[in-house]
């Protein structure tokens, strides 16, 4: 079980994991919007940001070996408005003190789409994402899973020979044209970062979109 928060100009996260099975991880996500009021209506507002909840979930399809990956599927934002809706396949593999992934997003992760959809050759429902969510939100939008544009992102993660300190490398499928705190500069696909754990903290620095 663990929790984080995590702050950048736009966004704070709050977020509680919990892993029961080896094979299973879920989290559940609150969010503050910090550039978006609460509602369309300044008076009813005030100073109140937007709010939201979702839930992720990964599974594990295969176990790493020696030779071969992990290979994981996971589902983003799938009980609340859509915010961050989003759905991956994910190759994950360790090499000494290196650790390399590799993954296809749709949804949030593939909006840069930096590559065209495969599942769009066997039906051309999966070629447009649908907008919006059901109702008030907070339901599973199986209709969106695997829509619209895709991404291939990635990275490596290196273990410095300084106990407990890693540093990361990331080239990511969003452009943040189109995000809900607005539309976000990016400069760069790449973002990188240090994690430094001290005995059951993480304390985490990162610089992302070359800019933040």
């Amino acid at each position: 079980f663990t929790v984080n928060y995590s702050d950048i100009d736009q966004y704070r996260f709050w977020t509680a994991s919990l892993q029961l099975f080896p094979w299973m991880e879920s989290t559940v996500r609150y969010t503050d919007v910090r550039t978006q009021l609460y509602s369309p209506f300044p008076g009813f507002s005030g100073d109140q940001t937007l709010k939201d909840k979702g839930i992720d979930v990964k599974f594990r399809l295969m176990q790493e070996s020696f030779y071969l990956p992990e290979v994981s599927v996971g589902f983003v934002d799938i009980g609340g408005t859509g915010l961050f809706s989003s759905e991956f396949i994910n190759l994950s593999k360790a090499y000494g003190p290196l650790d390399f992934h590799l993954g296809f997003g749709t949804g949030y992760l593939g909006a840069g789409g930096n590559i065209s959809n495969p599942l769009c050759q066997l039906r051309d429902s999966f070629c447009e994402r649908p907008s919006g969510f059901s109702g008030l939100g907070g339901k599973v939008e199986f209709g969106e899973f695997f829509k619209g544009s895709s991404s291939l992102f990635g990275g490596i993660e290196y273990q410095t020979p300084f106990e407990g300190l890693s540093v990361k490398l990331e080239y990511e499928g969003n452009d943040y044209t189109q995000d809900r705190a607005g539309v976000l500069e990016q400069d760069s696909k790449w973002n990188w970062g240090a994690v430094y754990q001290y005995n059951d903290w993480d304390f985490s620095l990162s610089y992302q979109r070359g800019n933040t």
